[in-house]
């Protein structure tokens, strides 16, 4: 079985965040049209829908993004902890960490290959019957058109952590494609590369639940064996992320790089720079296709640009106001730029291309208070900002630098994802 690497990669799911549900629909959208396939047509126009859960109650909604209209609402298992969209964003995946649970929600756009043509479908949203239960489903990376699914274990319980491999084609058939299960429980992180998994690693003397290693698994069949585990140790390791060549993970004292060349891998550390408050460190890393460069954050305001090939790790001056932080953000992985709500209401763009230097920056927010998060649309250049005290919904049209509240909700939202049919190219999708 071969997974695709991500060195190709134009489809990446967009991150999910925060956003929220309208209290003036009056009725739900006519689902009758929605369930109708389009056989007629080989091409749906929409802009998408947004999955949102709401965070006080077990429920997901499901709004259409070309008419705002509510299509549905789902009964969940549990309180869902975290929301992503699958690889090509049909399907919404609902984390469950408090309850061991993952379920997923069609949100009914998507396309197939039919040999001689791609047939695209418009279909009312539906719950699936395929679930996943194992101990803390956590971190879920996207790499082309595959999915690596965490779950961190117990430790108490003596339970290990795992991990599995979805594509939106297993979810459909209801299957995995591949698991592995560790010796013990971790807060980690699995990387697909290739045939590869470049995954976490947690010796038994650790006195936390973060690992302090790397290694590499290869696939065989539906699980996966060790090839080898690098010497060089990350510890307290936390986030991951990956570009065309290499793989980046954050360590308490720098970022370990895994570098891929003719089918081996290889590792070596950029240490923190001397300057690193006590106790700082880089915790989220993000990387694109479109820069040999990781951004990484350190405490929520602090980002730094990490070169593996110089091993050098370079603090990014991206604020206009150093006392501004990090409210919310997304990385688009289709165009390379990452959208970083601040403090104080103002929108700033990063783009991947230009060494994750700021592009555009401008105000979308009057005096921002509480909760905010950031979804990208995958076919145009929309930014959808929710924010959770007034329970609103804004649509941000990046290019034209304006913004309007699309929902108004009835309820206080907790996560978004995007869904959708995403556009193929960078000519088709120009941010």
């Amino acid at each position: 079985m071969y997974l695709p690497n991500l060195k190709t990669s134009l489809l990446a799911s967009m991150i999910a965040i925060l956003c929220a549900c309208n209290s003036e629909i009056d009725d739900i959208a006519n689902k009758n049209d929605e369930q109708t396939d389009h056989h007629d047509h080989s091409e749906v126009t929409s802009t998408g829908r947004l999955a949102i859960s709401h965070a006080d109650t077990a429920n997901v909604s499901i709004f259409d993004t070309d008419d705002n209209a509510l299509l549905e609402m789902f009964n969940t298992a549990n309180i869902v902890s975290g929301l992503y969209a699958s690889p090509t964003n049909r399907f919404a995946v609902l984390i469950q960490r408090a309850d061991n649970y993952v379920e997923f929600i069609d949100g009914g756009l998507y396309r197939e290959d039919h040999g001689d043509h791609l047939h695209d479908y418009k279909q009312a949203p539906s719950l699936s019957s395929f679930t996943l239960t194992s101990d803390k489903p956590t971190h879920f990376d996207v790499s082309e058109q595959q999915a690596a699914l965490f779950f961190d274990g117990n430790i108490d319980a003596g339970i290990p952590a795992s991990f599995a491999i979805l594509t939106d084609e297993s979810i459909v058939n209801g299957e995995t494609l591949a698991t592995h299960n560790f010796a013990n429980a971790m807060h980690g992180t699995a990387q697909i590369r290739g045939d590869s998994v470049i995954t976490t690693y947690r010796t038994e003397d650790t006195t936390n639940t973060l690992p302090n290693y790397v290694e590499q698994l290869h696939i065989h069949g539906d699980h996966f064996h060790q090839e080898q585990r690098f010497e060089l140790d990350c510890p307290a390791l936390h986030g991951s992320a990956q570009n065309h060549q290499h793989i980046a993970f954050g360590c308490a004292d720098g970022v370990l790089i895994i570098t891929e060349q003719d089918d081996e891998f290889n590792a070596a550390k950029i240490n923190n720079l001397d300057d690193f408050a006590v106790g700082a460190r880089i915790g989220t890393l993000k990387g694109s296709e479109h820069s040999e460069l990781f951004l990484g954050i350190a405490q929520s305001k602090l980002f730094y640009t990490v070169d593996p090939k110089a091993g050098a790790m370079t603090q990014l001056a991206w604020q206009q106001d150093t006392e501004n932080t990090l409210l919310a953000s997304a990385l688009d992985s289709i165009t390379g730029e990452f959208y970083v709500l601040e403090s104080d209401g103002f929108l700033s763009i990063l783009n991947a291309e230009d060494d994750w230097q700021v592009s555009t920056r401008f105000q979308v927010l009057e005096n921002p208070t509480g909760n905010y998060a950031l979804a990208a649309s995958a076919v145009d250049d929309t930014l959808y900002i929710a924010e959770a005290n007034s329970q609103t919904v804004l649509s941000v049209d990046t290019h034209e630098q304006a913004a309007e509240i699309i929902l108004n909700l009835d309820f206080t939202p907790n996560k978004i994802t995007w869904l959708g049919i995403a556009e193929e190219s960078d000519e088709e999708h120009n941010h």
